[in-house]
């Protein structure tokens, strides 16, 4: 069974406790794939320049901006990320009538770095991307060891404002956010928006998709209800359910707690595990070798004028530690560092490797982990309630510190021979080990 998944949401100003806008996503990719978090430096370029992107070259921009971002570690594009101009950007995978283009061209992902890249604000990466779509298409393989090739959704937001950006291949719709938002893996653009690539109705109307008869849905004509899509609806549904609940009173605290969901109180109670069966939620685990999970998570609170902190997770938020940084920040090489296989050296493989043997029986392993993690976790967040942003050595210090404790953690577990005899966890344990033969 293949299920794909990422969540983005956004809320803006008036539906924050601070009046700031918020932007956060979890990343979901197929299991085992490392999403280091990387700095590229503002560039001056030459005329004529080009920039190599995952498959394709196109004509580099006079200057990018600098960028922080969380990406697939052979891709060249980001899944989310922001630039110096506190623009940020998540993407979502989706899947219409409309076939792929099965000629390679920009990668969502590739589509996103450049928005960052490109764009001062909201609006203009949000025509970056669109200008860019039109001109040499989204196409390629997005995954290793599979076929993996879908649609763009985009949600795009900056101090001042947000925008999704529904895609199907080189066609488009837009619409600015009211007040909160999250997407999912399906097109949430329904009859209204503010601004399109020019024949959205008439292509779905030519292609039957829709009747004239009917009031015109965007959703509705362009969705292929797959079992992808039909994976995604529930998430999308209880994702923007606990932000309408919350409207008026988000915090970052808040939405730490949204993606780290997994339906408690409304599916599943009083406990969770993963071990109780595949099931999607917005914090995401995999049970099979071809789901996906969530590979990384970031939040960030946008305040005009002013340097945010970008908090990142690795692997699942569940059991990770969200930690600041900044796009300034000199990021220590074990953050930025990750490949296909296990490395001590990578902070990612590090999550990713506790992760497997939490696994092995979560609830009883988590009942300890998480109120470690969350100390530190407090500690990060009072050193920057208290100092401000953190400087390039106490992000050093953060992650020596952060390591220290997956790495006890993980010894703590690998020490203790018991394991559960609790039938419910056995095929969690039978997948955790499967997973732990890549170390």
């Amino acid at each position: 069974m293949e299920l794909y998944s990422c969540d983005t949401m956004v809320a803006l100003g008036n539906s924050t406790k601070s009046g700031n806008t918020i932007f956060a996503k979890n990343s979901d990719r197929p299991v085992t794939e490392a999403q280091p978090l990387v700095v590229i430096p503002a560039e001056e370029h030459k005329e004529g320049e080009m920039v190599r992107c995952t498959y394709i070259e196109i004509p580099q921009a006079a200057h990018t901006y600098r960028v922080i971002g969380s990406k697939p570690y052979w891709i060249w594009g980001f899944e989310h990320g922001m630039n110096e101009n506190n623009v940020a950007i998540g993407n979502e995978a989706v899947w219409a009538r409309e076939p792929e283009e099965k000629e390679n061209g920009l990668l969502g992902m590739d589509l996103l770095r450049l928005g960052l890249e490109r764009g001062s604000t909201a609006y203009e990466s949000l025509h970056v991307i669109t200008g860019l779509l039109e001109t040499y298409g989204q196409g390629g393989n997005a995954a290793v060891g599979m076929e993996h090739r879908y649609h763009n959704s985009f949600l795009i937001a900056d101090p001042k404002e947000a925008w999704i950006l529904d895609t199907c291949g080189r066609r488009w719709v837009a619409r600015r956010v009211q007040d909160t938002a999250g997407i999912s893996n399906c097109y949430s653009t329904e009859e209204h928006w503010d601004e399109e690539s020019g024949d959205v109705k008439e292509y779905a109307y030519a292609n039957g998709w829709i009747s004239r008869e009917v009031p015109f849905h965007f959703a509705k004509a362009y969705s292929a209800m797959s079992l992808k899509h039909r994976a995604a609806h529930p998430r999308y549904m209880r994702l923007n359910k606990l932000l309408k609940q919350n409207a008026g009173n988000i915090t970052l605290e808040t939405i730490r707690g949204i993606q780290r969901d997994h339906f408690e109180g409304e599916i599943l109670e009083p406990r969770w595990s993963p071990a109780d069966g595949l099931h999607v939620s917005i914090c995401m685990h995999a049970m099979t070798e071809t789901s996906s999970k969530t590979a990384a998570a970031s939040h960030v609170e946008l305040i005009q004028d002013k340097t945010p902190v970008w908090w990142n997770a690795f692997a699942v938020p569940c059991m990770s530690v969200f930690a600041p940084y900044t796009v300034f920040s000199k990021l220590p090489e074990t953050v930025s560092n990750a490949g296909a296989k296990y490395s001590k050296d990578s902070a990612w493989w590090q999550f990713e490797r506790l992760q497997y043997a939490v696994e092995t029986d979560y609830c009883r392993h988590m009942s300890w982990w998480r109120r470690e993690a969350d100390q530190l976790e407090h500690a990060f967040w009072k050193q920057v309630e208290e100092a401000g942003i953190p400087g390039d050595q106490q992000i050093k210090e953060n992650t020596e510190r952060m390591l220290q404790a997956v790495q006890s953690a993980y010894e703590r577990i690998a020490a203790d021979e018991q394991v559960s005899g609790d039938p419910q966890h056995q095929e969690m344990n039978e997948t955790a080990k499967m997973r732990a033969e890549i170390l």
